[in-house]
């Protein structure tokens, strides 16, 4: 699994740790802790992303960052199981 440390992310993006922190406490992004140091999956980068230009430049708080998460999480899960459900009916048709 290709991960990348918290502090490397914090510098590449100039972003604090404290912000990172806030988001695993909002339990927005999940931190992988190997010998004592945070990292985050290349996975959830994109994620991680899309919740920082949201906070910082639609000045969306950490509650907000959580409903807007969760909302958009219920969409992707709605739209595979559209895509599964057509696939279906393909098949009988």
């Amino acid at each position: 699994m290709k991960k990348i440390s918290v502090q490397q992310f914090c510098i590449h993006y100039d972003v604090s740790p404290s912000f990172m922190d806030a988001l695993s406490s909002f339990e927005l992004v999940e931190f992988l802790i190997e010998e004592n140091d945070k990292y985050i999956r290349i996975d959830d980068l994109n994620r991680v992303e899309r919740l920082m230009r949201m906070h910082f430049e639609l000045d969306v708080n950490f509650e907000g960052l959580d409903i807007i998460s969760n909302l958009i999480d219920k969409i992707n899960t709605q739209e595979k199981e559209l895509i599964e459900l057509r696939n279906r009916l393909g098949f009988y048709e």
